[in-house]
Formats: structure tokens, sequence, C-alpha cells
């Protein structure tokens, strides 16, 4: 049993459930359940233009949503084939993630001096789906 790749499962099924609530979050215009301290503040992250993909009006959520969603795939796929193409392209299509997720987390902290703890936790999933994917590398 590859517990590399069930990681990757759960870790994509806890994403999708994540950027689920954040995107529903956006559209229905509705504040997160969030602690609200001075550096915390979900709402002021989220609605800043950083949680838009740029040049639209789509939360980032629902791209985060789509990525969670095929690295799950992907992490289901494994435990089902495996085919030698797929170790490969999910380090990259996590490591993809993990850049993205740093340029977030800098908007956070040096644009708009504030961190989102559904952002934070969706951030710490892309990583640790990057580790898991380059333990399946070995």
């Amino acid at each position: 049993m590859d517990r590399a790749a069930i990681g990757i499962v759960i870790a994509g099924v806890a994403g999708v459930l994540i950027s689920t609530y954040l995107t529903v979050a956006h559209y229905a215009g509705a504040s997160l359940a969030c602690v609200s301290a001075d550096f915390v503040d979900c709402d002021a992250v989220t609605s800043s233009s950083y949680s838009l993909v740029p040049f639209t009006d789509i939360p980032i959520a629902l791209a985060g949503m789509l990525w969670s969603a095929a690295s799950a795939a992907g992490g289901a796929l494994a435990l089902w084939r495996d085919p030698p193409w797929l170790r490969p392209a999910h380090v990259a299509w996590a490591g993809a993630a993990v850049l993205y997720a740093l340029y977030l987390i800098n908007a956070e902290i040096a644009v708009i001096g504030r961190i989102c703890e559904w952002c934070t936790a969706l951030h710490v999933l892309i990583g640790a789906t990057l580790f898991l994917a380059l333990a399946r590398m070995r």
C-alpha cells in the first residue's frame, strides 16, 4: 500500500473541502468562520485583489478547488495503476502550486498585512502534497 499516495488523496480531499467553503463564502458574500485578531483576518485577505484570479472576478479558491481535486485524482490514480509519468507530473504539479502559494503568502504578509487561517491550511496541504509527491519519487 502506497502511504504517500493515500496522503495525497487525503490532502486533496481536504483541500477541496476548504476551497469549496472559501468559494461558496465568496459568492454568498459571507464572512468566514475565522479568528479575528490583529494579524489574523480572513475577511481582509479574501476580499483583497489577491483573492481573485488575475484580471478576473473568479475567486482564487475556485482554482484551489480544481487543483486539489486534480491532485486527489492523481493520488487515486497512483493507488490504482501508477503510470510511470505520474510521479514526476505530481512533483511538478505540487511544485508549481507551492510557488504560487509562496506568492500568496507574501501578498498576505507583506502587502495585506494579515493572514487567513483557511488559506494557511490550504497552503500547508499544498506543501504536504509536494513532500508526499517527492517521497513517491524515491
